[in-house]
């Protein structure tokens, strides 16, 4: 995913659904090895929910899905688990792309 760290990091489908009308919600964990002594053979988890709007592939093609939501740290933490259930609820999920469109007009702004 990232350049400098190309084969070091392992991404794993966790979940997905399709969306009603179209699209669908994906949660993903890119697990990538832990930095420190004291952490030796750990692993870092970054979880990710994405959500897909675009009915068509070809619309799809060259865009990556929005980030509504993500977590860094471990993968059994509460936080995960509230990661699920958002992606299981349209109308949290509605309000999550509120949410990221908001901040990108606000970088948008900014710039």
């Amino acid at each position: 995913m990232e350049g400098s760290r190309e084969g070091a990091e392992n991404r794993t489908r966790l979940y997905r659904r399709d969306l009603p009308g179209a699209g669908y919600v994906e949660i993903d964990a890119t697990h990538a090895p832990a930095e420190g002594v004291e952490q030796r053979g750990a692993t870092r988890s970054r979880i990710r929910i994405s959500v897909e709007r675009r009915a068509s592939a070809e619309r799809r093609a060259g865009h990556a899905p929005p980030v509504v939501a993500e977590f860094t740290g471990d993968g059994r933490a509460p936080e995960v688990g509230e990661l699920y259930r958002m992606a299981s609820d349209n109308a949290a999920l509605a309000r999550a792309l509120l949410e990221w469109q908001g901040r990108r007009q606000q970088a948008a702004r900014a710039d």
